[in-house]
């Protein structure tokens, strides 16, 4: 049976940025590539991405387009789309959680990507998880660090993973982490760390 698991903005974003979150995503990252889990992507999430592309300067904007397609291929991340039945469960979940004394900052789309990974893979996988999303009853919400304690959990803690992880887990340094150190070393992308930081 294959694992299913939807990873919203924050994780790429922590990839990106090289965050507090960052080695527990790569950590988190590996291990999924090696199960061979199927990883979706809400549009609104890649929108969310594709935001900080277009905050570049122009001539910065193909080489970072680039680079993000490429960390999503490698990820194997499918793009998932929207539909009724998405749009009508986000609705309820930010009913339920207005009538719980929810804050107004709280926006729809928060609550759309959370229906999104209750259909497509019943996971998230955050490094933001937000008490809205106990709107959704079915769905489990993961940090990296949870995930990797769940999947590996004799395994060395993901700010030694890079030296120790693939002799205690099974994971590998696969594309993703060539990828992943590829992402640090280029010029557009150092400019689009800055950019998606403001989000």
């Amino acid at each position: 049976m294959t694992f299913r698991l939807s990873p919203d903005s924050s994780i790429f974003i922590s990839q990106l940025t090289g965050d507090v979150h960052a080695e527990a995503v790569l950590a988190a990252l590996m291990v999924l590539e090696t199960m061979g889990a199927e990883l979706t992507l809400p549009l609104l999430c890649y929108a969310e991405l594709w935001t900080g592309v277009e905050l570049l300067p122009e001539a910065d904007r193909p080489e970072a387009a680039e680079t993000l397609d490429r960390v999503l291929r490698a990820g194997g991340v499918l793009l998932v789309a929207d539909n009724v039945a998405i749009a009508r469960e986000a609705a309820r979940g930010q009913a339920a959680y207005r009538r719980r004394g929810g804050r107004r900052e709280v926006l729809i789309p928060d609550f759309v990507i959370g229906a999104n990974a209750t259909y497509y893979a019943g996971r998230l996988l955050t490094t933001n998880p937000r008490d809205f999303f106990k709107a959704f009853p079915t769905l489990e919400i993961l940090t990296p660090q949870a995930f990797f304690d769940a999947v590996c959990p004799y395994a060395t803690p993901p700010r030694e993973a890079r030296v120790s992880l693939p002799g205690v887990c099974p994971a590998y340094v696969l594309p993703s982490h060539v990828v992943h150190c590829a992402w640090h070393q280029t010029s557009a992308l150092s400019k689009l760390k800055s950019r998606i930081g403001n989000f």
